[in-house]
C-alpha cells in the first residue's frame, strides 16, 4: 500500500512540475494523459478513481487525496488564466474524464485516449474567458 501511495504521490507531484513548465492549460492536457496511462498501467486504479469520483466514502480514499489536490490545482490555474470555464469542480472533472476508466487497454487505445482527452478538453475550453475575448470565436468580436 505505501508503494501505491508513493506512486500516486509521484503522479499529484508531476502536476506541480507541469504548472511550473507550461501554460495551464497544456499542463492540465498533459497530466490528463500522465494519468490516464498511469491508470493503464495498475490494475485497479481505474475503479479506484471511480469510487473516489463518485463522492461516496470508500476504504484508503484518502491516499487519492493528492491526485483530487492536483487535480484542483490545475483546474485554479486554468480558472486563473481564463482557459476553462470557471467553476469546474474536482467532482467535474473527475466525471468528465471517466471515458477513460472505461477504455479497453488491450486494444488500440492511444489513439482513442487522445481522442477522449481533446474531447474533454474543448469541453473545458468551452466559455472560458481567455476564449471568449478571441476574435473569431463564438462570442468573440470581430470588430
Amino acid at each position: 500500500m505505501e508503494v501505491y501511495r508513493y506512486e500516486m504521490l509521484q503522479v499529484a507531484n508531476f502536476a506541480e512540475h507541469l504548472l511550473e513548465t507550461r501554460p495551464p492549460d497544456e499542463a492540465l492536457r498533459e497530466w490528463m494523459t500522465r494519468l490516464a496511462e498511469y491508470a493503464m498501467n495498475k490494475a485497479g486504479l481505474a475503479n479506484a478513481i471511480r469510487e473516489v469520483s463518485s463522492g461516496r466514502d470508500c476504504p484508503g480514499k484518502e491516499s487519492y487525496a493528492p491526485v483530487a489536490a492536483a487535480a484542483q490545482s490545475l483546474l485554479d490555474a486554468n480558472e486563473k488564466a481564463g482557459t476553462i470555464r470557471p467553476g469546474v469542480t474536482t467532482d467535474d472533472f473527475f466525471l468528465a474524464i471517466a471515458g477513460i476508466w472505461q477504455i479497453n487497454f488491450n486494444d488500440e487505445w492511444k489513439p482513442r485516449l487522445v481522442w477522449l482527452m481533446d474531447f474533454v478538453m474543448e469541453g473545458l475550453r468551452a466559455g472560458a474567458p481567455a476564449r471568449l475575448k478571441r476574435p473569431g470565436f463564438y462570442g468573440g468580436s470581430n470588430s
